[in-house]
């Protein structure tokens, strides 16, 4: 959504920031399971370089990274960021905050950069987690051996803990955060406000822009050497989706687990924080 503002450019997932070098990139993502991580960053390549993101275009940015594993990722995405003109960058890979690491290397890169956090109920989150790693079982005939509940809720609070220990240390107005059920309940009411805060554009076309993630150059499945770059189901259904937020609180017994365990302290006071109930 960000992204399609007219002085915005919204990149598919690099994982700019879990590495020093593209060669670190690289080791980071060595696995077959792991290999298409690297595809949103090949495809932003491809595009900004050659314009198309064809397979030859991929090819040649897959090419071009390969000869440059020594690169810094620092000049990686400075790199990007020449390329994309007069336009700001928006980066939202989940990796950023996968480690505080991650986000340390982020702010060194990017000192002056805002940072959007966008949170989502951890029952939300962690259901949803929950059913794509059983979907991901079931596809690698894998489907007979459980998968751990309680590691989606450890996750998500992980994460949002190393996002809001992060911002809590930045300047005021440097940070912000978003509760994605309000965002996507009214997102007429939020996205001026976002806009305001990133003080660009915010016209009526502007806003419009916005609301329509389909737009985007990154919104379909890429070529057949770099599919990915994005959350699957939206490179399926890239519309944006709008509606109430659901009815979900931070008491009942998780659905997902069988021994009808509820979220830990640590999770409830974190989630409250951040104004679920």
């Amino acid at each position: 959504m960000l992204g399609q503002h007219p002085e915005l450019y919204g990149l598919p997932e690099t994982n700019f920031f879990v590495a020093d070098t593209v060669g670190g990139l690289f080791q980071c993502f060595a696995g077959l399971g792991d290999r298409h991580r690297l595809h949103g960053l090949v495809r932003t390549l491809a595009q900004l370089h050659d314009g198309e993101q064809t397979e030859a275009a991929a090819e040649r940015a897959w090419q071009w990274l390969r000869e440059r594993l020594d690169m810094t990722t620092h000049a990686l995405a400075w790199h990007v960021v020449s390329q994309i003109g007069p336009r700001q960058m928006v980066e939202k890979s989940p990796s950023n905050c996968a480690e505080a690491a991650y986000l340390a290397r982020l702010y060194r890169i990017f000192p002056t950069a805002r940072f959007l956090h966008l949170s989502r109920h951890p029952r939300s989150t962690s259901k949803s987690l929950y059913q794509v790693r059983q979907e991901q079982r079931a596809r690698r005939g894998r489907n007979r051996m459980p998968v751990d509940g309680r590691r989606m809720e450890e996750n998500w609070l992980k994460v949002h803990g190393h996002i809001v220990r992060f911002t809590e240390q930045l300047p005021v107005g440097q940070s912000l955060h978003l509760q994605g059920e309000l965002l996507l309940a009214n997102p007429d009411h939020y996205l001026p406000q976002i806009a305001e805060w990133l003080d660009i554009r915010m016209d009526a076309e502007a806003i419009e822009a916005m609301k329509h993630p389909e737009a985007s150059l990154f919104a379909t499945i890429g070529p057949d050497n770099a599919r990915g770059g994005n959350n699957r189901k939206y490179l399926e259904d890239p519309r944006l989706r709008t509606g109430p937020p659901p009815k979900v609180n931070l008491s009942d017994p998780l659905e997902w687990m069988t021994d009808g365990s509820r979220f830990g302290p640590a999770t409830v006071a974190l989630a409250r924080r951040l104004g679920y109930l």
